[in-house]
Protein backbone atom coordinates (compact mmCIF):
# COMPACT_ATOMS: atom_id res chain seq x y z
CA UNK A 1 0.00 0.00 0.00
CA UNK A 2 1.38 2.91 -1.14
CA UNK A 3 1.42 6.15 1.69
CA UNK A 4 -0.53 9.65 1.13
CA UNK A 5 1.66 12.23 -0.28
CA UNK A 6 1.60 15.65 1.31
CA UNK A 7 3.35 18.39 -0.32
CA UNK A 8 4.72 20.60 2.26
CA UNK A 9 5.76 24.56 1.96
CA UNK A 10 9.14 25.02 3.52
CA UNK A 11 8.44 27.85 5.45
CA UNK A 12 5.56 25.49 7.08
CA UNK A 13 7.51 22.40 7.91
CA UNK A 14 8.07 22.26 11.49
CA UNK A 15 4.63 22.92 12.27
CA UNK A 16 3.04 20.52 9.68
CA UNK A 17 4.81 17.50 11.73
CA UNK A 18 3.55 18.73 14.62
CA UNK A 19 0.44 18.90 13.72
CA UNK A 20 0.12 15.21 12.05
CA UNK A 21 2.46 14.29 15.45
CA UNK A 22 -0.75 15.62 17.53
CA UNK A 23 -3.52 13.96 15.04
CA UNK A 24 -0.90 10.81 15.84
CA UNK A 25 1.48 10.34 13.43
CA UNK A 26 3.77 9.75 16.16
CA UNK A 27 6.51 7.36 14.73
CA UNK A 28 9.01 8.32 12.43
CA UNK A 29 9.93 5.71 9.94
CA UNK A 30 12.75 7.65 7.75
CA UNK A 31 14.08 11.11 6.77
CA UNK A 32 16.06 11.95 3.78
CA UNK A 33 16.67 13.99 0.79
CA UNK A 34 16.51 13.50 -3.02
CA UNK A 35 19.09 16.44 -5.11
CA UNK A 36 17.26 17.41 -7.79
CA UNK A 37 19.99 19.82 -8.77
CA UNK A 38 18.59 23.31 -8.64
CA UNK A 39 17.23 22.24 -5.45
CA UNK A 40 16.98 19.28 -2.22
CA UNK A 41 13.68 17.83 -1.95
CA UNK A 42 13.32 16.53 1.81
CA UNK A 43 11.12 13.74 2.15
CA UNK A 44 9.73 12.89 5.83
CA UNK A 45 7.61 9.36 6.05
CA UNK A 46 6.01 9.33 9.16
CA UNK A 47 3.01 6.09 10.85
CA UNK A 48 -0.05 6.23 13.09
CA UNK A 49 0.96 3.11 14.90
CA UNK A 50 -2.45 2.92 16.25
CA UNK A 51 -4.17 2.41 12.98
CA UNK A 52 -1.37 1.94 10.50
CA UNK A 53 -2.01 5.17 8.45
CA UNK A 54 1.13 6.46 6.61
CA UNK A 55 2.34 9.46 5.28
CA UNK A 56 4.93 10.62 3.37
CA UNK A 57 5.72 14.29 3.28
CA UNK A 58 7.86 16.53 1.05
CA UNK A 59 9.15 20.02 0.56
CA UNK A 60 12.11 21.28 -0.90
CA UNK A 61 14.79 24.16 -0.45
CA UNK A 62 17.43 25.56 -2.86
CA UNK A 63 20.47 23.90 -3.10
CA UNK A 64 22.21 27.37 -2.72
CA UNK A 65 20.18 27.82 0.35
CA UNK A 66 19.86 24.23 1.83
CA UNK A 67 18.09 25.23 5.17
CA UNK A 68 15.12 23.77 7.27
CA UNK A 69 13.68 23.87 10.14
CA UNK A 70 14.81 20.54 12.50
CA UNK A 71 11.81 18.81 13.48
CA UNK A 72 14.06 16.68 16.52
CA UNK A 73 12.42 18.47 18.58
CA UNK A 74 8.32 16.89 17.69
CA UNK A 75 10.06 13.60 17.05
CA UNK A 76 12.65 12.53 18.52
CA UNK A 77 13.60 9.97 16.58
CA UNK A 78 14.35 12.74 13.76
CA UNK A 79 17.58 13.66 15.59
CA UNK A 80 19.85 11.44 13.93
CA UNK A 81 18.30 11.43 10.86
CA UNK A 82 18.57 14.77 10.16
CA UNK A 83 22.18 14.67 11.34
CA UNK A 84 23.07 12.26 8.57
CA UNK A 85 21.48 13.89 6.31
CA UNK A 86 22.94 17.44 6.98
CA UNK A 87 25.92 15.51 6.50
CA UNK A 88 24.96 13.75 3.16
CA UNK A 89 23.20 16.42 1.59
CA UNK A 90 24.72 19.91 3.00
CA UNK A 91 21.26 20.81 4.55
CA UNK A 92 21.50 22.85 7.86
CA UNK A 93 18.37 21.66 9.78
CA UNK A 94 17.78 24.80 12.06
CA UNK A 95 17.54 23.89 15.72
CA UNK A 96 18.86 20.64 15.37
CA UNK A 97 20.28 20.07 19.22
CA UNK A 98 23.25 18.39 18.04
CA UNK A 99 24.59 18.80 14.56
CA UNK A 100 27.72 16.92 14.78
CA UNK A 101 29.32 14.93 11.73
CA UNK A 102 28.21 11.16 12.16
CA UNK A 103 30.41 9.70 9.49
CA UNK A 104 32.71 12.49 7.65
CA UNK A 105 35.19 14.27 9.60
CA UNK A 106 34.45 17.61 9.67
CA UNK A 107 32.64 20.41 7.54
CA UNK A 108 35.74 20.77 5.16
CA UNK A 109 34.61 18.17 3.22
CA UNK A 110 32.16 18.61 0.13
CA UNK A 111 28.45 16.79 1.16
CA UNK A 112 28.95 13.26 -0.95
CA UNK A 113 25.74 12.51 -1.70
CA UNK A 114 24.87 15.96 -4.24
CA UNK A 115 25.32 15.51 -7.32
CA UNK A 116 27.70 18.65 -7.45
CA UNK A 117 30.46 16.48 -5.60
CA UNK A 118 33.00 14.60 -8.03
CA UNK A 119 33.70 11.16 -7.34
CA UNK A 120 37.23 11.64 -7.72
CA UNK A 121 38.22 8.58 -6.09
CA UNK A 122 36.80 6.55 -9.37
CA UNK A 123 39.20 8.43 -11.28
CA UNK A 124 42.45 7.48 -8.74
CA UNK A 125 41.56 3.95 -7.95
CA UNK A 126 42.10 1.37 -9.64
CA UNK A 127 38.78 -1.48 -10.02
CA UNK A 128 39.44 -4.00 -7.26
CA UNK A 129 37.63 -6.67 -10.27
CA UNK A 130 40.96 -5.72 -13.09
CA UNK A 131 42.45 -8.68 -14.05
CA UNK A 132 46.48 -9.03 -14.79
CA UNK A 133 47.33 -7.32 -17.45
CA UNK A 134 43.79 -6.17 -18.72
CA UNK A 135 42.95 -2.65 -19.21
CA UNK A 136 39.85 -0.60 -17.75
CA UNK A 137 38.52 2.04 -19.78
CA UNK A 138 38.48 4.97 -17.45
CA UNK A 139 35.50 7.65 -17.53
CA UNK A 140 35.63 11.45 -17.59
CA UNK A 141 33.80 11.92 -14.07
CA UNK A 142 31.32 14.49 -13.82
CA UNK A 143 33.10 17.71 -11.72
CA UNK A 144 36.72 16.33 -12.44
CA UNK A 145 38.80 18.62 -14.84
CA UNK A 146 40.14 17.53 -17.92
CA UNK A 147 43.45 17.21 -17.29
CA UNK A 148 43.42 14.31 -15.02
CA UNK A 149 43.98 12.59 -18.43
CA UNK A 150 47.27 11.91 -19.69
CA UNK A 151 48.53 10.98 -23.15
CA UNK A 152 48.89 7.10 -23.14
CA UNK A 153 46.44 6.46 -19.82
CA UNK A 154 43.64 6.03 -21.82
CA UNK A 155 43.41 2.60 -23.37
CA UNK A 156 42.00 3.09 -26.81
CA UNK A 157 38.77 0.15 -27.09
CA UNK A 158 37.57 1.78 -30.00
CA UNK A 159 39.07 -1.49 -31.85
CA UNK A 160 38.70 -4.64 -31.86
CA UNK A 161 42.67 -5.41 -32.26
CA UNK A 162 44.17 -6.79 -29.62
CA UNK A 163 41.20 -8.73 -27.81
CA UNK A 164 42.15 -12.25 -27.61
CA UNK A 165 40.20 -14.82 -30.90
CA UNK A 166 39.84 -11.42 -32.52
CA UNK A 167 42.55 -11.59 -35.20
CA UNK A 168 41.82 -11.52 -38.90
CA UNK A 169 38.20 -10.55 -37.88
Amino acid sequence: MTPETRTVDASDWRETVGELAVQGYRYLDLLTAVDRGDRLDILCHVLDPDSGARLLLVTSTSSAEARIASVAGVLPGAAWHERETAEMFGIDFAGHPDPRPLLTRGPSQRPPLVKSTPLVARVTSTWPGLQPGAARRREQVPGVPDPWRTAGSVPDTSSASGIAGTEGT
